[in-house]
């Protein structure tokens, strides 16, 4: 996976809406699947910031997500389900993100009694 960094103040590009963005840490980074698109995407940025004169440039970096693959079942976390396809589902930017969310989904489902249990896969 592939992000858009800032090298002006370090931050990462996040797609908003269809023609807004912020800049953010890595964690809400919007990933790309492929580097032309990325590229693609940082270039656009970057011919957009130019003529009001700023000297800012955009790279695009590799980096190493994870996802939550569900141990009884074929899916995987997602926002609002614990069986979604890989595609939907929710990336986290570190490896210990993601076991910290697997062990708070596992103990919060347990409380209602549900016996859930995830293991991080990289994507």
């Amino acid at each position: 996976m592939y992000v858009i960094k800032n090298t002006a103040n370090g931050k990462y590009y996040r797609k908003l809406g269809a023609e807004t963005h912020q800049y953010t840490d890595i964690r809400q980074a919007t990933p790309f699947s492929k580097w032309k698109k990325a590229k693609q995407k940082a270039d656009i940025l970057h011919a957009a910031i130019s003529p009001i004169g700023e000297q800012i440039n955009f790279e695009v970096k590799q980096h190493k997500f994870y996802v939550l693959k569900n141990r009884n079942d074929v899916g995987y976390a997602s926002n609002v389900s614990w069986n979604a396809p890989k595609e939907e589902a929710k990336l986290f930017a570190s490896e210990e993100d993601a076991k910290r969310e697997a062990i708070n989904l596992a103990t919060a489902m347990a409380r209602v009694g549900v016996e859930l249990s995830f293991k991080v896969e990289e994507i």
